[in-house]
């Protein structure tokens, strides 16, 4: 008995640390030894087994400026089975000559933190090419720090310092991708750090990118170090917008001269060499510029506000699969536009296959000319019929503000070859099919039916007995008059319910999911669970909206519920995307789901429908 409960102890553990290990996380640097004039690329890779993964948390790192230039995913369905990958990136700016240390870098889920290991770094003195380095205007508070003397900064009519602010267009459509450079340009020693307070762009969305190193140039006669700042904006709506000012302050050596005939004058004779700071701040002028709204001629009726260049793939994850299999859509958009506000593009209508929600990553990259990233679409689409089935081509329009007109993109045609299902094949629908010939080729499998019938249960006829035997005692008399009162006033509920069925159906909406929860719950394999799950989630929804179950989709289900209830809180609605997503995912991939994973998504199905219910009653 002894051995039998270590061995059931050992599988425990076993599966414990399986499921432990769903994400992980590594760090990297491009090189361990960087020069205090050049930067440091660290790269962040979050990994697991499902598609929504944690943020990483970077700690504290005050010898660099810490800089993020994008994030990048990768999501792939292998064997059934989710896999993913978040990369982010960042560029790390060294302050201080000698040796730092990257601390661990954390991310955290589900009660689980997971860390890296420590990464040092050597920081030594600016490279020979660039010397003497610059300090660079920054968001960090300054370190006082002796700064070298520019080459011939002595020389010529140019001011110290001084900084300007300019866009490469004054005229962008809206959505258009412009940039704004501010220029910091210096011929006199710094002390520590500059400070820089970004412009108020109310108006526009706004992407920073990764500073590049410092030049020299040669104006009016002065040597002066530059230093670039670029933000990205994209105007949101038409007509005159106004750019703020944006500020930098920082501390330049203060000269120190001996005056003879002070009365301190010893005290100012034994505090030269000793460097003295004062405080600059440094201001730019508002920027206006005219933002042009889109032309209406020849906007197409499918136009979404897409505005840049772009190109557009697609492609599907197998070319074989059986009628009710899942077959994922990948849609791949490139180009150098606003990819973050552009949502899902519109499928084409596609009879043969049942589409269902779509699910996007983005991967942007930043540098000097601007944001450029590939946005993909994953749509899981179930086949309907066996045959040759075709995909038919997805377009895309975007308008190009080079050309000035809108253009169309589309992908090629896909064709998947779908044979019929197979007996007791999991991941069917349970609805009926007509069988008959469709567009794409093939026919219509039935795949299963669903028949409920009425059963009225027979009378009781224990009233009856009770008024018989009463004579005797009168007040018995009064359980009769109850029993009738009961009726009518349960007829009376009744009517009720006939004349609001949307009510009725509202209402019952929690104890039927409730029900169904507590059936599929440990009765029967992980994958028979979800599907309980994802039933009793969905239901719930439908008989709030009193709409149809079948055919319900998760962004019909948001769009409906925000319509319907508008006070309903967005945390709900976000619960509702996770645990909606999560249940549909392991019903298309069965082999991934384990029993802690769906003991977990009962649990939040649970509170969150007792949640959702208790809101749309107030």
């Amino acid at each position: 008995m002894t051995c039998v409960s270590a061995l059931l102890m050992m599988l425990w553990t076993a599966q414990t640390q399986a499921f432990a290990q769903q994400f992980s996380i590594t760090a990297s640097v491009d090189r361990q030894t960087v020069p205090l004039n050049e930067q440091v690329v660290l790269t962040v890779a979050v990994s697991g087994d499902q598609p929504s993964l944690p943020d990483p948390r970077l700690p504290s790192m005050p010898n660099f400026n810490v800089h993020s230039v994008g994030r990048s995913q990768n999501l792939s369905f292998i064997n059934n089975r989710v896999s993913s990958t978040v990369e982010h990136r960042f560029i790390l700016v060294p302050r201080l000559i000698g040796n730092a240390v990257i601390g661990p870098i954390e991310a955290q889920s589900g009660g689980k933190k997971v860390s890296t290991d420590p990464i040092e770094i050597s920081v030594l003195r600016p490279s020979a090419a660039a010397s003497p380095q610059p300090t660079r205007p920054t968001a960090a508070r300054p370190r006082p720090r002796q700064a070298p003397q520019p080459s011939g900064s002595q020389t010529g009519s140019g001011p110290d310092i001084f900084v300007t602010a300019e866009v490469n267009k004054r005229n962008p459509y809206v959505n258009e991708q412009m940039l704004m450079t501010v220029r910091f340009h210096y011929a006199v020693p710094l002390l520590g750090n500059a400070e820089w307070d970004p412009p108020v762009t109310q108006g526009f969305l706004k992407e920073d990118l990764p500073p590049a190193p410092a030049t020299l140039v040669t104006r009016e006669g002065r040597v002066y170090y530059v230093t670039e700042i670029k933000i990205v904006l994209f105007p949101i709506q038409p007509g005159e917008l106004t750019i703020g000012p944006t500020q930098i302050r920082c501390q330049v050596q203060k000269e120190m001269r001996v005056d003879p005939f002070s009365s301190d004058f010893f005290e100012q004779f034994f505090s030269q060499g000793v460097v003295g700071a004062v405080t600059r701040e440094l201001r730019t002028n508002p920027t206006r510029i005219t933002a042009q709204p889109l032309p209406e001629e020849g906007k197409p009726q499918s136009f979404t506000g897409a505005v840049g260049r772009f190109r557009i793939k697609a492609d599907v994850d197998k070319g074989q699969a059986n009628v009710g299999d899942a077959i994922t859509l990948s849609l791949v958009l490139e180009g150098d536009g606003n990819l973050k506000s552009l949502s899902a593009v519109p499928l084409p209508e596609m009879p043969s296959f049942r589409p269902y929600d779509t699910v996007s990553t983005l991967s942007t990259s930043k540098d000097v000319q601007g944001v450029r990233g590939v946005k993909t679409f994953k749509t899981v689409l179930v086949p309907r019929a066996s045959g040759l089935l075709e995909i038919p081509p997805i377009q895309f329009n975007y308008f190009d503000p080079t050309t000035k007109r809108y253009e169309r993109i589309q992908t090629n045609i896909l064709r998947v070859k779908v044979a019929p299902a197979q007996t007791g094949a999991g991941g069917t629908s349970p609805v009926a099919f007509q069988a008959g010939p469709i567009a794409g080729g093939g026919e219509i499998t039935r795949v299963a039916a669903d028949i409920r019938y009425l059963k009225i249960a027979a009378d009781d006829p224990l009233a009856q007995r009770l008024c018989l035997g009463s004579f005797s005692r009168l007040w018995l008399h009064l359980i009769p008059l109850t029993v009738f009162l009961l009726s009518l006033a349960g007829a009376a509920y009744r009517n009720v319910l006939l004349n609001d069925p949307a009510g009725a159906r509202s209402k019952g909406a929690l104890a039927k999911a409730m029900s169904r929860i507590k059936d599929v719950r440990g009765a029967g394999s992980p994958e028979e669970t979800a599907a309980g799950l994802f039933e009793a989630l969905s239901n719930f929804v439908a008989d709030k909206l009193n709409q149809p179950a079948s055919g319900l989709t998760l962004r019909e289900a948001g769009r409906s519920l925000r319509e319907k209830y508008p006070k309903l809180p967005e945390g709900h609605l976000g619960q509702l995307r996770i645990l909606w997503e999560e249940l549909e995912m392991f019903r298309f991939a069965p082999k991934g789901a384990q029993e802690e994973q769906t003991a977990h998504l009962a649990d939040g199905v649970k509170e969150l429908l007792k949640a959702l219910d208790e809101e749309l009653h107030a």
